[in-house]
């Protein structure tokens, strides 16, 4: 295979650099030009620079967060440009000002184009010794060809001959030499690159020789439980015990993978247990007992204790809008920056202002409550708030108040009695955000059921659905293990409240398996029923079964993947889409795993895997 080709493009401040802008154009590129950087050979280039519009050349955009939608487009394949009726929708998604465009695709951080199995990727560096740089987008217009650069650096101050940005481009000739060139390309910018933080939340990983292609790892995923996916907000202390208590009791997912084998699991409580979102004070009403002695119990039943919390973001129910409304971040005339809306909340929500020294010594001092409660598991949410714009309180950028938060949020790894603390984050902004939270959602929430036909009706992309969050999941699973522990959400095994068919359970629960570093579950034990154990048995079988290599996917078809693995001795098919998919005769050269196929095609909203035994 031949090496992979760089070219490394460093931008600095000039004299026409504007001194005060939204953001700056940095560079253009054709295809072509692009090719050349990357040393594409005539025939690898072909695809990419054909006249009109390449049906061979998938476009993957990156996504700006956690919540933006991160797949692969075909042509003709666009994403929602806005969001009908509740707009402020579009905030869980979208970076400001980056709105594409008719005929563009606007993209963040690390994109490529692909033809088969070349890779033609733009990827943009994050910080350099002096601190973070602006984040890079990119606006890829597919019927012109092009490739444009720019920064979002609202506020920013620059200097004389200042590095903007610096960026690679460069070939990648397969899926796993993709994920093995990002990650030397950024292990140099992350603090933990061995995710040796998150090591006492996993059995200590192992590692196997394959004939084929090296070495390989042994899939060692962090796992639990946690409230969200069942009970939503409506928690209370007697909710909470009698899952935990049950969690020994039952044939559930968690116990047959990770306690019957005596590995660590998560405990963790979702919304629900604050007095309201932005007032962190815990609903007596509810906890009675608090949650100190909460923890303590998760902790006696030898598991690790977590806890939800969104300290970047206030409503108006809460005392520190009432009360502390100089902290919230406000626009140009004063009013406050909205960061989006939840049906769940009160609507509208705000986001603090994270210059002010006063701001962040209480988001501070709120995590370290939360571990002095003896929380060692803590799940921050909403975090892309923080990279609002607006008119904060001692100037700057977005992106540096948002770095300084995000180091202050982490600074503490241990608890009073020296426990091990990790943070996971979720809602955050791709690229500035994996130095600071190695274990990170990467897709859209999951749901119960297929799809949110309401929420699709308005057009929000990263709308719960687990039909977006299996896109999302497959479309960055080069992600985990090098950039993040890529948390993919929630497996649904259970019959009671839930609209997933069997099968559809299945698949959600061996892509998140197989492509993903955490597996959690929410699925009250004492609700599973007879069909549902039987389910989850296999499940675990399964796991064992598929746990020695390493995974990945690449699209085929519109909504249909091909399975592969790192040894090339296990392959399949996944299958998202609502029809069944035909089966090549080359698929079918092995012995199956896990059969489910229709009238011999693979059948929808499912997956197949099998063991190779031909070439």
């Amino acid at each position: 295979m031949p090496p992979v080709s760089f070219q490394t493009q460093t931008f600095r401040v000039t004299p026409d650099t504007p001194l005060k802008a939204f953001s700056i154009k940095i560079a253009s590129w054709t295809y072509t030009e692009v090719c050349d950087a990357a040393g594409l050979d005539e025939k690898e280039r072909e695809p990419f620079v054909r006249s009109g519009r390449s049906k061979d050349v998938f476009v993957c955009p990156g996504g700006w967060q956690s919540w933006s939608a991160g797949w692969e487009l075909g042509a003709g394949e666009t994403l929602p440009r806005k969001v009908l009726l509740l707009r402020d929708l579009i905030k869980l998604t979208n970076r400001e000002g980056d709105a594409p465009k008719r005929g563009e695709i606007t993209g963040h951080f690390f994109i490529y184009l692909r033809s088969g199995d070349t890779y033609l990727c733009i990827a943009s560096r994050t910080r350099t010794d002096r601190g973070p740089l602006p984040p890079v987008s990119f606006r890829i217009n597919r019927k012109k060809q092009r490739i444009t650069a720019e920064l979002f650096c609202p506020g920013k101050q620059w200097t004389p001959d200042e590095m903007t940005a610096e960026l690679y481009l460069f070939v990648c000739r397969n899926y796993f030499d993709l994920k093995d060139t990002a990650a030397s390309i950024y292990k140099k910018e992350m603090k933990d690159p061995d995710f040796s933080s998150l090591a006492f939340l996993r059995q200590p990983e192992e590692r196997r020789q394959t004939a084929d292609a090296g070495e390989c790892k042994r899939r060692n995923p962090i796992g639990g439980y946690e409230s969200w996916y069942n009970h939503y907000t409506n928690i209370n202390e007697k909710i909470m015990l009698d899952d935990l208590n049950a969690l020994s009791m039952t044939g559930n997912l968690i116990k047959l993978v990770f306690l019957d084998k005596n590995k660590p699991a998560v405990f963790q409580i979702d919304d629900g247990w604050e007095q309201c979102v932005g007032q962190w004070e815990i609903d007596e009403k509810k906890f009675p007992n608090g949650l100190r002695s909460l923890a303590e119990k998760i902790e006696n039943h030898g598991l690790i204790p977590g806890l939800w919390i969104a300290p970047f973001i206030v409503t108006k129910r809460s005392k520190v809008f009432t009360e502390k409304y100089e902290w919230l971040l406000k626009d140009e005339k004063g009013k406050p920056v909205a960061a989006g809306f939840n049906h769940l909340w009160d609507g509208r929500y705000y986001c603090l202002d994270l210059s002010r020294d006063d701001v962040i010594a209480y988001i501070q001092g709120l995590i370290n409550r939360v571990i002095d409660w003896g929380f060692r598991y803590i799940k921050i949410d909403f975090l892309y708030a923080g990279y609002l714009s607006g008119k904060f309180a001692r100037g700057g950028a977005p992106h540096e108040h948002y770095e300084r938060a995000c180091s202050r949020l982490t600074e503490r790894s241990v608890t009073a009695s020296d426990m091990p603390v990790a943070y996971l984050g979720c809602g955050l902004p791709l690229g500035a955000s994996f130095r600071h939270f190695p274990l990170s959602r990467i897709g859209a929430d999951t749901r119960e059921e297929w799809d949110w036909n309401a929420v699709k009706f308005l057009r929000h992309v990263g709308r719960p659905s687990a039909y977006i969050s299996l896109l999302d999941t497959i479309g960055r699973s080069f992600f985990d293990a090098v950039l993040y522990c890529n948390d993919p959400d929630v497996v649904f095994l259970r019959t009671r409240t839930c609209k997933l068919t069997e099968t559809e359970k299945e698949l959600i629960a061996l892509v998140n398996f197989l492509l993903a570093g955490q597996v959690m579950c929410s699925d009250a034990p004492l609700d599973l029923e007879a069909v549902d154990t039987r389910l989850t048995a296999r499940i675990a079988a399964l796991y064992e079964a598929l746990a020695d290599d390493e995974y990945g996917a690449v699209r085929i078809a519109r909504d249909v993947f091909r399975l592969i693995s790192r040894s090339g001795a296990i392959t399949g098919v996944i299958n998202l889409s609502n029809r069944p998919y035909s089966l090549p005769k080359a698929f079918m050269n092995g012995r199956f795993l896990l059969r489910r196929l229709l009238n011999g095609s693979c059948a929808p909203h499912s997956i197949s895997i099998y063991t190779r035994t031909g070439p």
